[in-house]
């Protein structure tokens, strides 16, 4: 009888909460700044969020070009997540010019040389 290692299970989306934290914490370490938050999204990096989005359109590649409730008119503050992920973890299927409701993990995006951003994430897996 070969006995294994036991591991901890990980859900998908506390497995994603983790890596994101430990990022953060990587890129703060790195000197790497914060430079814009207009979903006011930087607390809450690490953490699973329910976000209403507003869905502008559809990129050639299935991304969703999303907005946070409230930040619609501020053009540099959207976020692109894949289509497949929304609809594997948010069942749902998003259309152009509609509200929807789902939950993201809170990421960040490196935009710059020394720069990050918040991030709406989903599970990979």
């Amino acid at each position: 009888m070969i006995d294994l290692p036991l591991c901890d299970n990980v859900d998908s989306f506390s497995y994603e909460c983790n890596k994101q934290i430990r990022l953060k914490q990587q890129l703060e370490a790195d000197l790497f700044k914060c430079i814009d938050n207009p979903a006011d999204l930087y607390d809450k990096i690490g953490t699973v969020q329910e976000i209403e989005c507003f869905c502008q359109l559809y990129t050639p590649r299935l991304l969703l070009k999303l907005y946070a409730k409230g930040c619609e008119d501020i053009e540099h503050s959207f976020f692109l997540v894949p289509l497949w992920q929304i609809v594997k973890w948010g069942y749902q299927v998003p259309q152009p010019g509609e509200y929807f409701s789902t939950k993201f993990v809170i990421g960040v995006r490196r935009v710059g040389d020394k720069e990050f951003v918040p991030s709406l994430r989903l599970p990979l897996m």
